[in-house]
């Protein structure tokens, strides 16, 4: 994913949701400082878990072990699908001027930021047995990393702090089907009607 975000900025030279943050110190400073944040909080649940003595590790293979990989998968496969089909829909001309709502891009208006969202809170669970070990204070440090990070998604996804919703009513508000899009898609978690809208198509519910 990292490559991919790399290999997009170099193809579009700048992103327009940072061109005015990044235009001044404060901003530039202000936007570092929360990516530094969010890099340390949001690694939390693992960095923690390796804190515990080896010795108080539990053996992997419980239930709870499998929920976490399966919540970490689930996440992996839908933010890196996520990127992809949007980039795919960028890269169409028949695509220009439109917003996407093909495949994931259905269920939420950020399913990108869902999928992050599980990828860190599989990580969680996944170390949950092992921060428990070290006392339950670890696990509580490391619950701020999916709480931090769903605060960050949705105060971006409401343009509480930054010029995304500015920039996207600027090019699509015009456009009905945008609006509809608005009123009937999930801003950030998915809901059941639009998990199912994604995957058998319809009428979200």
């Amino acid at each position: 994913l990292s490559s991919f975000l790399v290999y997009r900025v170099l193809h579009t030279q700048h992103d327009a949701r940072l061109d005015t943050v990044l235009s001044t110190v404060g901003g530039a400073f202000g936007f570092w400082a929360v990516s530094f944040a969010w890099g340390w909080v949001v690694s939390l649940p693992h960095t923690l878990a390796a804190c515990i003595a080896p010795g108080l590790h539990p053996a992997f293979g419980s239930a709870l072990d499998f929920a976490g990989l399966a919540i970490f998968m689930a996440g992996l496969v839908t933010e890196t699908a996520a990127d992809l089909q949007k980039w795919k829909f960028k890269q169409d001309p028949d695509s220009r001027g439109k917003f996407c709502d093909v495949g994931v891009w259905q269920m939420s208006q950020h399913p990108n930021w869902f999928g992050n969202l599980l990828i860190w809170t599989g990580i969680l669970v996944l170390n949950a047995r092992t921060l428990l070990a070290g006392g339950p204070l670890y696990l509580l440090a490391a619950a701020s990393s999916p709480i931090f990070s769903a605060a960050l998604f949705y105060g971006q996804a409401t343009g509480a702090m930054t010029n995304t919703v500015e920039l996207a009513n600027a090019k699509y508000g015009q456009d009905s089907r945008y609006q509809e899009y608005l009123r009937t898609t999930p801003l950030v978690i998915p809901s059941f009607g639009s998990i199912s809208k994604a995957m058998f198509g319809g009428q979200d519910v």
